[in-house]
C-alpha cells in the first residue's frame, strides 16, 4: 500500500489516519543555500523587512509625546504641532518603505522559485542514467508547483518573523525602560504563547503531509482524466469517474480542514494572547497612573506596541509550521528526483547537459550481455549480444511481450540495466542515456509524444532548422501531402499529445523529428505500425535511397517491408535472442520466425502487392 493510499479516510468512521512520520529533512539548510545564491538581494530584503516592521516604533514614541504634551507632561522643546507633524511623518514613511520591501523580496523569491524548478528539470533531463518518473504527470506537476512554493514560503516566513522579532525586542526595551512591572505583564503571555505554539505546530506537521498527498492525488486524477476523455466516454464510465473524483475531493477536504484547523488555532491563540496582554496592561496601568508612575502617553505607547509585540511568538510558530511543511515538500521533491544529491535542488548554477565530447562517427555499435528486467514482473531481456555495422539495418522482431521494446530502451539507457556493456567504435560507453543522443543517435518510441505546439515546433524541438532542413525531414517522413492539407501547414497546432493528427501522422511527425537531427544511428520502435502499405513502402524507400551513405538503423518491426530491407533480423523470444540472420536464412532455419512470417503474411493479405517477397 502506498503512502497516498494510507491517507484515505476510513469509509466506516470517516477518520483520517495519521501520516507516516516524515524523515528528518534539511529545510533550514536548504533555505540557507537558497539565500546564499543571492546574498545581496536577500540581505537587502531582510533589512527592509526589519525597517518596515520597526517603523511603528516611531509612531508609538510620537503618540506618547503628543498625549503627554496634551496632559501637561511634555518635554521642553516640543509643542503639539511639532509632534503632530512628526506623527504624520511616522505614518507616511511606511508608504515609501512598503514599496521597496516587496520589490526586493518578490524579486528574490521569484528568482529562487525559478532556480529550484530549473534545477529539478535539469536533473530529470540531464542526469546520468535512466530517469523513470516515480508517479504520474499530475503528481510531478504538484511537486514542481506546490512543493516548491512551500519551500519558498518558509523563506518568506524568515523575513516576516525577523521583522516582527526586531520590533518586539526594541518595543520591549522601550517599554521596560518606562515601566518594568507593566512590561512583565506582556512578557508572561508571550512565554505562554511559545509553549502553545509548540503543541499546535506538531499538529500542523501531523496533517500537512497527508493534506499535500491528498491534493496531489486530485491534481493527478484530473490531469489523467483530461487526456482520456474519449476512453471514458467509450467505456460509459462518466458517472464512475465523477464518483471517483468526488471521493478524492472528499478526502482532500477532510485532510485540508484538519490542517486548516491547526493553522487557525495558531492565529486564534495569538490574537487571544494580545488581548490578554492588553487586559493586564489596563489592570496594572490603572494603579500606576494613580500613583503618578504611568502617564497617559505611556499608556498609548504600550497600547500601540502590545499587539505587534505579543504577535512575535505567533510569527515564530508560523515559521516553525512552515519549516515542517517545507520538510515534507523537500521530501516529495527528493522522491521525484530519485538519486539527486540534496544540494542539487538549491544549486545557484542549474544542472546542464554533460559535454558530449568529440563526435566519433559510428563505425560499429556492439552490445554485450545486456540484461534488463522490470522490477515488478521480472520480464525483460537476458544476456543479449549483437553488433551493428555502419550502413546496415537490424530489425528486432518477436511476439507480443517477448522483450523487443525493453531491448531498445535498455540499450539506450532509458531503463536501468542489471548487466551488459555497450561499445561505440570499440570504446565502452559509460552512460548510454547521455551518450546515445543526437548527433550520435536519435530514437522514436512506440507511442511518440507530441506537445501542444505547432507541427514545426514538434519537429524542430528547439533546433534552428532552415526551410531546407524542414523539407528534408518532412520528405523522409512521407508527410508532404499531410502538411499541404493542414490549414496552416507546419504552423498548425497539433493539440494535446497530437490529438488533431491521426496515429500514422503522429508516428511520421516523430520520425521527422528524428530525421531533422541527422544522427549516425536511427533507433525506432514500430514506427510504421500505423501506416498503410503504400505509405510504409514510400517511408522505407526514401530512407534508403536518399543521397549519401545508407543510414544505420535499429528498429523493432513486424512488417514485411522492414524484413525485406533488413541486413540482420534478431528474433526475440522470452527475453532471449532465439534466432538471427537475414530474411532468407531465417525462413529456412528458424521455425519460430517462419511462424511469425506466416502470421504477418495473413495480416497483410490485402494490399501487400507493392512488397517484393523472397521466393
Amino acid at each position: 500500500m502506498s503512502e497516498v493510499d494510507r491517507a484515505r479516510t476510513d469509509p466506516e468512521t470517516g477518520d483520517i489516519p495519521p501520516p507516516l512520520p516524515a524523515p528528518d529533512q534539511t529545510a533550514f539548510r536548504q533555505a540557507v543555500r537558497i539565500a546564499a545564491a543571492r546574498p545581496w538581494l536577500f540581505g537587502v530584503s531582510m533589512a527592509l523587512y526589519a525597517g518596515f516592521y520597526a517603523l511603528p516604533l516611531r509612531s508609538g514614541i510620537v503618540q506618547r509625546a503628543i498625549f503627554d504634551n496634551l496632559s501637561g507632561h511634555a518635554q521642553a522643546g516640543f509643542n503639539v504641532w511639532t509632534l503632530v507633524g512628526l506623527w504624520f511623518a511616522a505614518q507616511l514613511s511606511p508608504l515609501f518603505v512598503s514599496y521597496f520591501t516587496p520589490w526586493a523580496f518578490v524579486t528574490f523569491t521569484s528568482a529562487s522559485r525559478l532556480m529550484i524548478r530549473t534545477n529539478m528539470m535539469g536533473w530529470i533531463m540531464f542526469a546520468r542514467g535512466p530517469r523513470p518518473s516515480p508517479g504520474t504527470s499530475g503528481e510531478a506537476l504538484s511537486r514542481f508547483r506546490d512543493d516548491v512554493a512551500e519551500v519558498i514560503a518558509f523563506i518568506e516566513g524568515w523575513a516576516e518573523t525577523f521583522g516582527q522579532a526586531v520590533f518586539a525586542v526594541l518595543a520591549l526595551i522601550i517599554m521596560w525602560r518606562i515601566n518594568m512591572p507593566v512590561t512583565l505583564a506582556i512578557i508572561l503571555p508571550m512565554i505562554l504563547m511559545v509553549f502553545i505554539t509548540q503543541k499546535i505546530t506538531a499538529g500542523i506537521h501531523r496533517y500537512s503531509r497527508v493534506a499535500r498527498e491528498a491534493e496531489a492525488r486530485v491534481t493527478s486524477f484530473v490531469g489523467e482524466t483530461f487526456t482520456a476523455v474519449q476512453a471514458v466516454r467509450v467505456a460509459g464510465a462518466e458517472d464512475r469517474v465523477l464518483g471517483r473524483l468526488s471521493d478524492l475531493n472528499e478526502t482532500r477536504r477532510r485532510t485540508a480542514v484538519r490542517h486548516r484547523i491547526y493553522v487557525t488555532l495558531l492565529d486564534t491563540f495569538g490574537a487571544g494572547t494580545s488581548s490578554l496582554a492588553l487586559g493586564l496592561i489596563l489592570l496594572l496601568a490603572a494603579g500606576a497612573m494613580k500613583a503618578g508612575e504611568f502617564s497617559v502617553g505611556d499608556f498609548t505607547l504600550f497600547a500601540a506596541y502590545v499587539g505587534a509585540a505579543t504577535s512575535a511568538p505567533r510569527w515564530l510558530g508560523r515559521l516553525l509550521a512552515r519549516k515542517r511543511t517545507a520538510d515534507v515538500a523537500l521530501m516529495r521533491i527528493e522522491t521525484l528526483l530519485g538519486d539527486a544529491p540534496r544540494e542539487r535542488i538549491t544549486e545557484a548554477t542549474p544542472q546542464g547537459p554533460e559535454p558530449t565530447g568529440r563526435h566519433d562517427p559510428l563505425r560499429t555499435l556492439e552490445v554485450r550481455g545486456l540484461t534488463c528486467r522490470h522490477g515488478g514482473t521480472g520480464n525483460g531481456v537476458e544476456d543479449v549480444s549483437f553488433t551493428l555495422e555502419r550502413g546496415t539495418v537490424t530489425i528486432v522482431t518477436g511476439r507480443v511481450g517477448a522483450g523487443k521494446t525493453t531491448l531498445l530502451r535498455g540499450l539506450l539507457g532509458l531503463l536501468p540495466a542489471q548487466a551488459g556493456e555497450v561499445f561505440w567504435n570499440g570504446e565502452r560507453v559509460e552512460d548510454p542515456a547521455t551518450f546515445l543522443t543526437p548527433p550520435r543517435c536519435a530514437y522514436t518510441g512506440q507511442t511518440p509524444r507530441l506537445f501542444t505546439e505547432t507541427l514545426g515546433d514538434n519537429i524542430a524541438m528547439g533546433l534552428n532548422l532552415s526551410p531546407a532542413d524542414f523539407d528534408r525531414a518532412v520528405h523522409l517522413a512521407v508527410m508532404e501531402e499531410d502538411v499541404a492539407r493542414l490549414a496552416e501547414g507546419l504552423d498548425t497546432r497539433v493539440g494535446t499529445r497530437g490529438v488533431t493528427l491521426s496515429g500514422g501522422q503522429v508516428q511520421r511527425s516523430a520520425a521527422a523529428r528524428m530525421f531533422a537531427r541527422r544522427p549516425d544511428l536511427l533507433v525506432f520502435d514500430d514506427a510504421s505500425s500505423a501506416l498503410d502499405v503504400r505509405t510504409e513502402h514510400a517511408f522505407w524507400t526514401r530512407l534508403f535511397e536518399q543521397g549519401g551513405e545508407r543510414p544505420t538503423c535499429l528498429a523493432v518491426s513486424h512488417r514485411l517491408e522492414a524484413y525485406r530491407r533488413a541486413d540482420q533480423i534478431l528474433v526475440v523470444e522470452g527475453g532471449w535472442i532465439a534466432a538471427r540472420g537475414d530474411l532468407r536464412t531465417l525462413l529456412k532455419d528458424s521455425p519460430l520466425f517462419h511462424e511469425i512470417w506466416t502470421e504477418t503474411l495473413k495480416a497483410h493479405a490485402h494490399g501487400e502487392e507493392a512488397v517484393a517477397l523472397p521466393t
